[in-house]
């Protein structure tokens, strides 16, 4: 079984990080149109009429795409102030009221997104002006759920946490990697 440096399997690997591919592809054809969209409004004088619908896509497949992301590499939105403060036996009590929460919050999303697009199943919904399907723009969002279910856990019960792996870099690892593009750059400019 093929591994990366660090141990881990490919396949692991790739489907950790599923999301932040489709979070980083929505994102780049989110700026390239936009960059686009500005170049035929101001420059060429004829904008599209179509880019706000694939905008508005994008940013919800860059959002959700990304949520499960979120969690892996510990960029949610904390406030721990408080809770540095309280002994270990409240703080025990509260990660499990804070996975309470999570999990149920995320199932109603996800359970309600799913709803809404049996909804679009149903009528035949689309956009005005490209007619895509409302269902292959909001699909992300139950997926969605469940992933930033799976990272939750995956952090907080097996200690999974991309934060911490990058914490764990020492700078022997750092120049090392240095060395080695440098090395790169060499054989590269000799050839």
């Amino acid at each position: 079984m093929e591994k990366k440096p660090d141990g881990i399997p490919v396949w692991k690997f790739v489907l950790l990080n599923l999301d932040v591919v489709i979070a980083s592809t929505a994102m780049c054809v989110l700026v390239a149109l936009t960059f686009a969209g500005v170049i035929a409004r101001y420059v060429v004088g004829s904008p599209f009429t179509w880019i706000e619908e694939i905008q508005a896509a994008m940013i919800i497949w860059v959002v959700f795409g990304a949520a499960g992301a979120a969690f892996r590499t510990a960029n949610h939105a904390a406030i721990e102030v408080f809770y540095e403060f309280f002994p270990s036996f409240l703080k025990k009590l509260l990660n499990v009221l804070i996975l309470v929460i999570t999990v149920c919050t995320l199932l109603y999303l996800g359970y309600y997104a799913i709803q809404y697009l049996k909804v679009f199943a149903r009528s035949g919904r689309t956009t005005a002006v490209l007619h895509i399907s409302f269902i292959l723009i909001y699909i992300i969002v139950p997926v969605s759920c469940v992933w930033q279910i799976f990272n939750f856990i995956l952090v907080n019960f097996f200690g999974y946490s991309e934060a911490v792996v990058l914490e764990e870099i020492s700078e022997a690892d750092i120049k090392e990697a240095q060395k080695a593009a440098q090395q790169e750059a060499r054989e590269e400019a000799a050839q």
